[in-house]
């Protein structure tokens, strides 16, 4: 048996697959297996006997030869890639350790040398591949951020820290609700999408929520989660990739805005295309309403079917229908102006009561008519506005006639004035009428807005009245507010103006008082006797109503029909005074003023003019006065308005 121990020994040395060497004290060979030789290439017989560093040089120059030492000196020792390859290639493990006697004493030591080539190839792979995975983890523009199985941070890449503004050592190990980073409103779906990812409902999935960043801000993201478990199935991390939609989720919102928008738009170009169809039917009842009147009055009258009493009845009935007319007119160039911004006021301090007085008696005929009461409550005596007369007489005539409109016969409208030193005019009109709807009480003041249709509606109107009102009040600095309790129990309507302090002295007030009388007075004594009147009109109709109105008046009328005709006209015989209409064919009134002011004084180059026409907003006006024209007069006309502004150019107003 003992002569059988050294084959064994060495039988089993060649049966491992690691290379083993055995080096006595003097570090020579002393055995070599199989395994050596195809490691080194070298047989048994090259090496036995000689030292290790003269087999293998490269142990001195990769200090091989300390792990020998090492050995003997009875440590262990491991030495990594050592070539014993015979091309020097290929990654070799050796693990040194001593080699003990009987009596355990060092006599040499043995190395047990390994391939490791794969498995450092291996190792290399996966270490590379690692390393990719971490750089484009850290280079991803989505932020990566893992949690561990209690939900705590284990990874923060620096795209996290560029898009919610915390470093990773901030936030490494806490817990997602321990710092304030989910948005209020979306921390309970938040907890419910980690509880499935724990329970393992949910493996992947994409989560959307708010966020906050570091600096408070909030940002609208995505989440991507993977969630990993064990073999038993155990929760061992969550990965979340986080994407930053806060500029998609504007797009979104501002897209669904501009849909509504758009909506919106639609609606409300429907809705003006339906008041604008509606209106013009209106206008067209409106219009046509006071003209069959007119016409058919005119027409019984003319066939002398009616006399008498019948006859001024028919008269009156036709006057105030051309009347009506003439108002419907004028709010519409007032809308237009208003549309335009071409309306304009003249502004001056004035008292308030006067023209408040003046509404309630123009009025009164008409409430007593329908039975309806006018009640005058703390009408201050002097209430100075800084205002235009004529458009204060207006907005108030406007309330009062729309108060009286809407009121039920038997009824009551009551008008207050009053008046704080320091503080606002405050004017009240309300009635016992008939309401107005809560629902239309925000469109109260709205053009072409009228609580009742076109065509089933119980009042005549063009719906533009309180629009008009709203406007003028306005543009004195005041405001105005419309109040009911609905359908049936009345309207109160409220203008507050600033009140303005007077700047003529109060002694004189009286004497002003006396002179306005005067001229009142003595527009009714005006003659126009010796006066030649050079009338240019193209309509026939108009120019034989002037004609005779002006002959009435002790005037010498000549009356021409086009600007041709009436140059003619003062050629032959230089007028005192002349009206020219504006809109006529060939030549207009523009031209021939000018054509006129271009002639000598002595041949009628100076002859007082005034322009009588229908183009009656504040533009035509300046026209018409820069053109040369001294005054301007909007159709219709009243006779004594045109025969004070006769007077008042030529000198026989006073």
């Amino acid at each position: 048996m003992e002569k059988e121990s050294p084959i064994l020994l060495k039988r089993l040395l060649d049966a491992s697959v690691d290379g083993l060497f055995a080096f006595d004290r003097d570090c020579r060979i002393v055995a070599w297996n199989r395994a050596m030789q195809q490691i080194s290439g070298l047989s048994a017989e090259e090496v036995l006997g000689k030292k290790a560093d003269e087999i293998f040089p490269f142990l001195n120059e990769t200090g091989g030869e300390r792990c020998l030492s090492k050995a003997l000196a009875g440590a262990e020792s491991v030495s990594e890639t050592h070539p014993y390859g015979p091309s020097g290639t290929g990654v070799f493990e050796s693990r040194y350790a001593a080699l003990l006697d009987e009596e355990n004493n060092i006599f040499g030591g043995i190395a047990v040398v390994s391939d490791i080539t794969a498995r450092r190839q291996a190792e290399n792979a996966a270490n590379t591949a690692y390393r990719q995975l971490s750089f484009h983890v850290e280079s991803s523009p989505l932020a990566v951020i893992e949690w561990d199985s209690d939900f705590r941070v284990s990874r923060w890449s620096e795209s996290a820290e560029r898009l919610f503004g915390w470093k990773a050592e901030e936030v490494i190990g806490k817990h997602v609700n321990q710092w304030q980073f989910v948005f209020a409103d979306d921390v309970d779906a938040v907890a419910l999408v980690t509880n499935r990812q724990r329970e393992g409902v949910e493996v992947q999935g994409v989560q959307r929520n708010r966020n906050y960043t570091r600096d408070g801000s909030v940002l609208y993201c995505e989440w991507y989660n993977s969630v990993l478990r064990d073999d038993r199935g155990k929760l061992v991390s969550v990965l979340s990739l986080v994407l930053d939609v806060t500029a998609r989720k504007e797009a979104e919102e501002e897209r669904a805005a501009l849909l509504i928008r758009e909506r919106d738009a639609r609606q409300h170009a429907e809705e003006a295309d339906r008041l604008k169809d509606e209106f013009l039917a209106t206008l067209s009842h409106e219009l046509r309403t006071p003209l069959t009147s007119i016409l058919g009055w005119a027409s019984m009258i003319r066939n002398g079917e009616v006399e008498g009493a019948s006859a001024a009845g028919a008269i009156e009935t036709i006057e105030r229908n051309a009347r009506a007319q003439a108002r419907l007119i004028d709010d519409l160039l007032d809308v237009s102006r208003i549309i335009t911004g071409n309306l304009r006021l003249d502004l001056h301090p004035l008292n308030l009561a006067p023209i408040v007085e003046a509404a309630i008696d123009a009025l009164r005929p008409t409430a007593d008519v329908k039975g309806i009461q006018l009640r005058v409550e703390t009408l201050s005596g002097d209430c100075l506005v800084k205002g235009d007369p004529n458009r204060l007489r207006q907005v108030i005539w406007n309330l009062l006639s729309n108060a009286i409109k809407f009121t039920q016969r038997g009824g009551l409208v009551t008008i207050t004035l009053k008046c704080a030193a320091g503080g606002n005019a405050r004017l009240t009109v309300a009635d016992t009428g008939d309401g107005i709807a809560a629902e239309f009480l925000p469109y109260v003041f709205d053009r072409f807005r009228q609580a009742e249709g076109s065509i089933s509606r119980k009042q005549g109107g063009l719906g533009l009245g309180l629009a008009v009102v709203r406007h003028l009040v306005e543009l004195h600095g005041g405001s105005i507010r419309a109040e009911s309790g609905g359908l049936g129990h009345g309207s109160l309507f409220t203008v507050d103006l600033p009140l303005a302090e007077e700047r003529r002295d109060p002694a004189r007030a009286e004497e002003r008082r006396r002179e306005v009388e005067r001229r009142r007075s003595r527009r009714g004594s005006i003659r126009l006797d010796g006066v030649h009147v050079l009338l240019v009109e193209d309509d026939e109709d108009s120019r034989k109503l002037l004609d005779t109105m002006l002959k009435r008046y002790g005037a010498r009328v000549t009356a021409t029909k086009s600007a041709a005709e009436a140059f003619t006209a003062v050629a032959g015989d230089t007028p005192d005074l002349l009206i020219s209409d504006i809109g006529m064919p060939d030549e207009d009134g523009y031209e021939f003023i000018r054509k006129l002011r271009a002639l000598p004084p002595d041949k009628g180059g100076r002859t007082p003019a005034i322009a009588l026409t229908g183009y009656a907003s504040r533009k035509d006006r300046e026209r018409a006065l820069e053109a040369g024209y001294q005054q301007h007069i909007a159709k219709p006309i009243e006779q004594t308005d045109m025969i004070a502004a006769i007077a008042a150019l030529i000198g026989r107003g006073d």
